[in-house]
């Protein structure tokens, strides 16, 4: 062995979201705080039992708050009271429209839609990434090799390294118009690879011929 020879490199893979998160929300305004709750529990009801009539969905209850007029610097209602009934609705993407009209016809807002991978679909993205991402420090550390007239051999270690400032993963990808199509969600890898180099094989190859006959 002649020697050792590091190389960094990194890889970024993209693809299509293949899910969706929609928080709706239920309000309910009332004299008193337990009128306003029981409002906003009957409406989230309604707007879950018309999405879920519609599409195949996933939902959670994430938040309820109840507010006071009186003591609220610029209140939203002349209510005393709003009560906020908070839900998330996991779909498919090309679910998303459908889900944001059935909560607003149901009398629901839509607060945000979150665009994202599964775990599944990220796992696969990374390891795609991670695979380019090795094969280019592989081509690096060849052509370094060359330059010295070395070969490079097997690899020592494999290291992960944090992404470049402005090539972190993407974890989600967000869009304010449901109509819209989501962008791609991507994924980069950046690794640290040592290498060991040995004599380049065409040295050996003109040493061998060169002893013939």
């Amino acid at each position: 062995m002649t020697g050792t020879v590091t190389a960094t490199a990194s890889a970024t893979r993209a693809a299509a979201p293949d899910s969706a998160t929609v928080a709706v929300t239920a309000l309910g305004e009332a004299a008193s705080a337990a009128r306003a709750r029981k409002r906003a529990r009957n409406r989230a009801a309604t707007v879950r039992t018309a999405i879920e009539a519609t599409v195949e969905v996933g939902i959670e209850t994430v938040d309820h708050r109840v507010t006071n007029s009186a003591v609220t610097f610029e209140p939203e209602t002349d209510a005393a009271f709003r009560a906020v009934e908070e839900f998330h609705v996991r779909c498919e993407p090309d679910a998303v429209a459908t889900v944001v009209v059935e909560a607003t016809d149901g009398g629901g807002g839509v607060d945000h839609v979150q665009f994202a991978l599964t775990d599944t679909a990220r796992a696969d993205l990374q390891a795609e990434a991670m695979t380019a991402a090795v094969d280019r420090a592989r081509r690096k550390a060849d052509r370094l090799a060359a330059a010295d007239g070395l070969a490079v051999g097997a690899a020592r270690s494999i290291t992960t390294q944090p992404a470049r400032p402005g090539n972190e993963p993407v974890d989600d990808a967000w869009e304010s118009d449901p109509s819209v199509h989501p962008a791609p969600i991507s994924v980069t890898e950046r690794v640290e690879v040592e290498y060991e180099l040995t004599a380049a094989e065409t040295d050996m190859t003109v040493a061998n011929d060169s002893g013939k006959g």
